[in-house]
């Protein structure tokens, strides 16, 4: 079973809410010096789909959103800081 869905069959808030997560999650991870390999491997996730993450391009778990937080040493909401749920095209 999948983690999840490839982003280019959503509609496009859907597209632009996972692209600012991604770049809210590769800002973390890069604020802490630390590579996609060594999160994705913390967090029990595949680097690949960790980088489409980043990317925005795949949907990612609640279940792994919490993994990536505790790989990233921070708290959940963290990873949503500055994000809206009505994120603006």
């Amino acid at each position: 079973m999948p983690n999840a869905s490839p982003a280019s069959d959503a509609d496009p808030a859907v597209v632009a809410r996972r692209r600012a997560f991604g770049r809210r999650l590769r800002g973390l991870r890069s604020g802490v010096a630390r590579t996609q390999a060594s999160i994705a491997a913390e967090a029990g996730i595949d680097r690949a789909f960790y980088a489409n993450v980043e990317a925005g391009k795949n949907n990612i778990s609640l279940d792994k959103i919490f993994s990536l937080a505790d790989a990233l040493g921070v708290d959940v909401v963290e990873l949503f800081r500055g994000l809206s749920s009505r994120t603006e095209l």
